[in-house]
């Protein structure tokens, strides 16, 4: 485990989300996570957002933690603007056996030379190494060569967006520790090395966006977040059956299918306590064209590219988007791959291992994880040694 944990006997992982504020407490014990508790609460910023948000980060800290320990604490970041790009740095070796300093070396290169204006570099992530400008993905090590390279895959989000989450935090004394990116943390809550080997697309349908996150090798090859989501059916059925959003929520989770339903009546409940009888049919024939559209433009802006590059096998859906009864048979048809609904099945009993809560889960696998490669921006030489630790460790367990 890493050093840094060593003197923090407790964790928690913040998951913050148009709709919901989940947080999760764990412990590392014998190198594994032990999740110890788990708070969420709908997460209200329609007015006065900021100080909205400040109070329900203050309302599930002081549920889940006690006064007697010391936290460290990791957040989610959800930006539409979200960058991922391929960056690539070469360094001279004079025609030595590459060693794993040069690695090192390199990595570092990459990194630093791959910082952008006004964003943050959250996560960056070797893809292949080049050597004398030929590609390999084998082992790099002891190799000759003049001109030793890498390319790695770097995600970057709106600085801004980590300033105001860093100022709610800070207004409850709270100091965030480091932040991951939703669509990555989602992607390694419920796929198998297999899955990621072999070729598989996440894709996590939430509130506001769909965070779509490629893997190949085992290795991530393109994440994307597109602005439709699971808010754009709320809306449409609200203005479809001319009733509340919260009521159109509920009418959503409740009744919500994507199959043609039989011709049956349904009762949704209204705000002003009453009801609203309509045809199931017409909430199916509000709800389906719309995720049609959003898988739509996964197969064509996103799908479509990934797959004429590394080739897709199968699909994964999490998010709270993805519970929709009929979700898996309608991906399946468009994208022409074989889906699957995220979750763990033999740990059903426990609601936090359900897709809506995949961002958490995969938040605390990312901090377990020792061979996971990310970068945090930082002045701290402490820090950096740290995460240079994490990469020797890496070289060692995939090289030597």
């Amino acid at each position: 485990m890493f050093n840094f944990l060593k003197n923090h006997k407790k964790i928690i992982v913040f998951d913050i989300g148009s709709q919901k504020i989940g947080a999760i407490c764990f412990k590392i014990s014998n190198n594994r996570p032990m999740i110890i508790d788990m708070e969420y609460q709908k997460n209200n910023q329609d007015e006065n957002k900021s100080h909205s948000l400040s109070d329900n980060i203050r309302k599930i800290y002081k549920k889940i933690s006690n006064n007697k320990d010391k936290y460290l604490i990791y957040c989610n970041i959800t930006d539409p603007r979200a960058i991922y790009k391929k960056n690539k740095s070469e360094i001279r070796t004079g025609k030595l056996g590459i060693s794993k300093k040069d690695v090192r070396k390199i990595f570092q290169k990459c990194v630093f030379e791959s910082k952008m204006s006004g964003k943050k570099l959250l996560h960056s992530y070797p893809l292949n190494f080049i050597i004398d400008n030929k590609s390999i993905t084998d082992e790099p090590l002891k190799k000759n060569c003049e001109n030793f390279g890498i390319t790695c895959f770097n995600l970057f989000v709106d600085k801004n967006v980590v300033n105001d989450l860093n100022l709610n935090f800070e207004k409850n004394n709270l100091s965030v520790k480091n932040y991951f990116d939703s669509g990555v943390s989602s992607s390694l809550a419920f796929l198998t090395e297999q899955e990621k080997n072999d070729g598989v697309l996440n894709i996590d349908i939430g509130a506001k966006t769909s965070k779509v996150v490629a893997y190949i090798d085992k290795k991530i090859v393109f994440a994307k977040n597109l602005r439709i989501a699971g808010d754009d059916v709320t809306s449409d059925i609200s203005q479809g059956l001319q009733i509340t959003l919260d009521s159109s929520e509920r009418a959503k989770i409740i009744n919500g299918t994507l199959n043609p339903p039989f011709n049956e009546k349904i009762e949704i409940d209204l705000d002003s306590k009453k009801k609203k009888i309509i045809n199931m049919n017409v909430l199916y024939g509000i709800i389906k064209p719309r995720y049609d559209e959003i898988l739509e433009i996964i197969r064509d802006n996103v799908f479509d590219e990934i797959n004429t590059r590394v080739g897709i096998k199968s699909v994964v859906l999490t998010g709270g988007g993805s519970k929709i009864y009929g979700l898996k048979v309608l991906c399946e048809n468009i994208l022409n791959r074989k889906t699957r609904i995220g979750q763990i099945e033999n740990n059903s009993s426990f609601f936090y291992c359900k897709p809506e809560f995949s961002t958490l889960l995969g938040m605390i696998n990312l901090i377990n994880n020792q061979n996971f490669l990310n970068f945090f921006e930082t002045k701290s030489e402490s820090r950096l040694s740290i995460y240079f630790e994490r990469l020797d460790k890496w070289i060692e367990e995939s090289y030597i």
